[in-house]
C-alpha cells in the first residue's frame, strides 16, 4: 500500500485487524481508506468494492493478499481446519475476483494480482496451505483466460522466504512454535525440509518490498501484455 501510494495510486486497505489497518490508512493520508473485511463474506466484498468506487470512482487493481497458515501433520488435521485454510486462502481469492469483475468489465480494463506462495509450487509445511496456494496459481491461469475478452488481466506473485512479523514472534518466543514438538512424524517437517528452507541462491531472505515491487509491475501498464502468470519472488529458492 505504501509503495502504490508513493507511485501515485489511491488505495483501499481491508482486513480484520482494524487498529493496524486504520493506522496505515491514516499514515498514507487522503489517498487511502480502510474498511473492515472478512474475505470469506460475499457481503463484505460487495461493500468494499462499493466503497472503493464511491471514494475513488473506479477499481483499477485488486490485490488478493489475505491468508492463514496451518502447519500440522495430515493425521492431526481435522476437516474443519482444512476447510478453514482452503476457504480463506482459495475461496476468498475467488470471491475477491468475482466481486471486482463487474466494475472492471464496465471499464474494459483491470488488473488482478493473487498472492500465492512457493508452497503452492513445492510441498513445504502444511498440506492444507500448500494445496490451497497451488489452487490459487491454477485459478489465476483459468481466470486469465475467462476474463481476457473483457481486457482484465489476472496474474499472481509467489513469495518465498519472507520473515513476516508472525514468524519473527515465533522465533523470539512471543508466539508458540510453528510446529509443536509433540506432533506426529511427518516428512513435511523432517531434516530435509528444514535444510531446504534456508537454501536460497541469492543468499538472503526476502523483504516485503521485494513482493510489493512485483505486485506494482503486474498492476501497471508496464505489464499490459502479461496475463495468466505467477511471478516467483524467492531469491531462487525453488530452483535448487
Amino acid at each position: 500500500a505504501r509503495l502504490f501510494v508513493a507511485e501515485g495510486a489511491s488505495v483501499v486497505l481491508s482486513d480484520l485487524r482494524d487498529k493496524e489497518g486504520q493506522a496505515v490508512a491514516a499514515e498514507l493520508g487522503d489517498r487511502a481508506i480502510y474498511r473492515h473485511h472478512d474475505v470469506t463474506s460475499e457481503a463484505d466484498w460487495a461493500s468494499v468494492v462499493a466503497d472503493t468506487i464511491e471514494a475513488f470512482g473506479r477499481v483499477d487493481a485488486l490485490v488478493n493478499n489475505a491468508g492463514i497458515f496451518l502447519v500440522k501433520a495430515m493425521a492431526e488435521t481435522s476437516l474443519d481446519e482444512y476447510l478453514q485454510v482452503v476457504t480463506i486462502n482459495q475461496v476468498g481469492t475467488f470471491l475477491g475476483m468475482q466481486a471486482v469483475v463487474p466494475a472492471m468489465t464496465a471499464q474494459r480494463s483491470g488488473s488482478i494480482i493473487n498472492i500465492s506462495s512457493v508452497d503452492g509450487l513445492l510441498p513445504c509445511l502444511g498440506t492444507g496451505y500448500d494445496s490451497a496456494k497451488a489452487a490459487v496459481i491454477h485459478l489465476t491461469k483459468s481466470l486469465a483466460v475467462d476474463l481476457a475478452p473483457h481486457a482484465i488481466r489476472v496474474n499472481g506473485v509467489a513469495p518465498g522466504n519472507v520473515p513476516v512479523p508472525t514468524l519473527t514472534k515465533i522465533h523470539d518466543g512471543t508466539l508458540p512454535p510453528l510446529w509443536p514438538t509433540a506432533s506426529s512424524v511427518t516428512g513435511l517437517m523432517g531434516p530435509m525440509m528444514r535444510q531446504r528452507s534456508n537454501n536460497i541462491p541469492l543468499g538472503r531472505k526476502g523483504r516485503p518490498e521485494d513482493i510489493a515491487h512485483a505486485v506494482l509491475f503486474l498492476a501497471s501498464e508496464a505489464a499490459s501484455y502479461v496475463t495468466g502468470h505467477t511471478v516467483v519472488v524467492d531469491g531462487g529458492w525453488t530452483l535448487v
